[in-house]
């Protein structure tokens, strides 16, 4: 809440601080309001707009967890709660931080500060509504020719406007009627009101910020330069009105919210009377405004890691200088209960049993060890999958990298029955034939429901593969791409031709290669794929992702050069 409050009070004072230094002294007066009020409204809502840019992160080989490369686990672990191994010394911890005295941070009392002044600014807002309210329902009541309410009271006080109420005292009723009435209707028929209204409510969450009371200062006089301009216009004689100014420019101005004939300076308003129009070229200082919210954007924007890939120095020994990755055939892992295979190993493992176990030894990874025992489920072509909201068909022939399950967080039930990770039933992957996965929520666990009976599916459910894929090949790598390799991928059709557009990709690695993506694409019927190619590629690139593309037996694509 408080980082929201700060985002909304500094984008506010840099949009009005660019308003006055560029805007305020010109005559656009309707353009100004409609410029202030957009401040207002998008300095409250444009820090609740969150940009995600996408950012690539780079791991060594060391670092990413190889259960990770090989498993493709339905869940989020970092963001679980977890319980120590030592429960008994957490729960002395837990005993001894309870009976400490409560000392308040200083973040709780800069938020009690901000709500004491907020529920402050409300209670000043609402006492003035009161008595505005008060004072509309006693005096006299009558309508003027538009239908707008005339409360008449006795006193001595400068004339306002509320909604489509006119106060106005009975001196001035009888002898200022005309010039007063044309100006207060100005006030109404412009909605000058729900402007103040807005203003207050800014005002009221933003109470400590300085720039919204000059905001506020300028809208109001803003509108003042309005209803004088429409009382002028209606043919009354500008030194009358302007000595009615003068001769009520003292009196009473205790509603805020509410349009004032006497409110703003004087000099200003008989200033901005005989002032020559602004030239309607310079509106465009406006367009500062919207530059200044696009930054704000991009400022706020939120990173959001796509890629986990190799660093620079691992690649490097598998690169040629000419920038093609050598095939040097399959990778040797490590996997709980299996020993030392390679990646071909564990693809056929996986895809030949619906369930396998993974149980952590001593010297299990730190990721295994952390997340404990899981039961990895294997599923086939034309399987039906439901994810939370998310309902689709298996388009795969086979499932070479299943989801990983951990009992610490599920529940796996088949066919109505609870899975024992150390009991599994040996099933072929073929008889798995729906598979509903639970969204993860904090703090409870999650059921998993595999059925191998015969189901109904949807008509409206369709199958998981993308039909379009977008290619980018560089010519070599960019120098600031971080990996060496000239060829990326995008699933869906592309136009762009930057390598940050895209993700990482490769002519031959094991997991990244992009026949396995051409392969993917080439399930469907209706595939195509774009070729995007940038300025310096080599004809021996184009030639060698033509003998890729039959190879993977893809015959729709086309060739777009920059």
């Amino acid at each position: 809440m408080l980082l929201y409050i700060i985002k909304s009070a500094l984008l506010l004072a840099i949009l009005y601080g660019s308003f006055a230094l560029l805007l305020s002294r010109e005559t656009f007066h309707r353009f100004n309001r409609a410029a202030l009020l957009c401040v207002l409204v998008i300095s409250m809502v444009l820090p609740f707009v969150q940009l995600t840019i996408r950012k690539p992160k780079f791991l060594s080989y060391e670092e990413v967890p190889m259960q990770e490369a090989i498993v493709q686990p339905d869940i989020q672990f970092e963001e679980e709660y977890e319980v120590s191994q030592h429960e008994e010394q957490l729960e002395i911890v837990n005993s001894t931080e309870q009976e400490r005295p409560f000392t308040p941070s200083l973040e709780g009392i800069v938020e009690a500060a901000y709500f004491l002044g907020l529920f402050a600014s409300l209670a000043i807002f609402f006492v003035q509504l009161f008595r505005l309210f008060k004072e509309i329902k006693g005096g006299v009541h009558t309508k003027d020719e538009f239908g707008n309410t005339i409360v008449i009271h006795g006193g001595n006080f400068a004339p306002y406007s509320f909604l489509h109420y006119i106060i106005i005292n009975a001196s001035d009723y009888e002898h200022l009627r005309q010039p007063i009435l044309a100006h207060e209707q100005a006030h109404i028929r412009l909605g000058h009101t729900w402007d103040l209204l807005l203003l207050e409510a800014v005002k009221a969450l933003q109470w400590f910020n300085p720039f919204v009371y000059l905001l506020g200062r300028d809208l109001k006089a803003v509108h003042e330069y309005e209803a004088d301009n429409a009382v002028l216009n209606f043919g009354i004689d500008a030194k009358t009105y302007q000595l009615l100014l003068v001769t009520k420019a003292v009196g009473s101005r205790l509603q805020t919210v509410c349009n004032n004939l006497s409110h703003h300076s004087l000099k200003k308003r008989i200033k901005m009377m005989h002032k020559n129009n602004s030239n309607r070229w310079l509106m465009s200082k406006g367009l500062v405004l919207p530059a200044l919210m696009a930054l704000a954007l991009v400022a706020w924007a939120k990173p959001k890691v796509e890629e986990i890939i190799p660093s620079n120095e691992t690649v490097s020994s598998v690169v040629k200088e000419n920038d093609q990755v050598q095939d040097n055939g399959p990778v040797e892992v490590a996997v709980p209960g299996m020993g030392i295979v390679t990646t071909d190993e564990v693809r056929g493992f996986y895809k030949d049993r619906m369930l396998n176990a993974f149980i952590p030894k001593d010297d299990a990874k730190d990721f295994i060890k952390k997340h404990g025992p899981a039961i990895a489920v294997s599923w086939l072509k034309g399987t039906w999958v439901v994810k939370g909201d998310n309902s689709f068909i298996e388009e795969h022939p086979d499932c070479g990298y299943p989801w990983a399950f951990h009992m610490k967080y599920y529940d796996v039930m088949l066919d109505g029955k609870q899975l024992d990770v150390n009991n599994l039933p040996n099933l072929p992957a073929s008889a798995l034939k729906k598979v509903e996965i639970q969204m993860r929520s904090k703090g409870e666990k999650l059921m998993v429901n595999l059925t191998t009976k015969p189901v109904q599916i949807p008509a409206g459910v369709k199958g998981n593969i993308n039909p379009e894929l977008t290619i980018l090949l560089t010519g070599t790598p960019p120098k600031d791409c971080g990996t060496k390799t000239s060829i990326w991928e995008r699933r869906g059709n592309f136009d762009g031709f930057s390598w940050k557009n895209y993700t990482i990709c490769s002519w031959k690695w094991d997991v990244d290669d992009i026949s396995v993506h051409l392969k993917e694409v080439a399930i469907r019927k209706d595939h195509s794929v774009r070729i995007n190619v940038c300025k310096g590629v080599p004809q021996e690139h184009i030639e060698r992702i033509k003998r890729i593309m039959s190879e993977c037996g893809v015959t729709n694509y086309r060739f777009v050069k920059q």
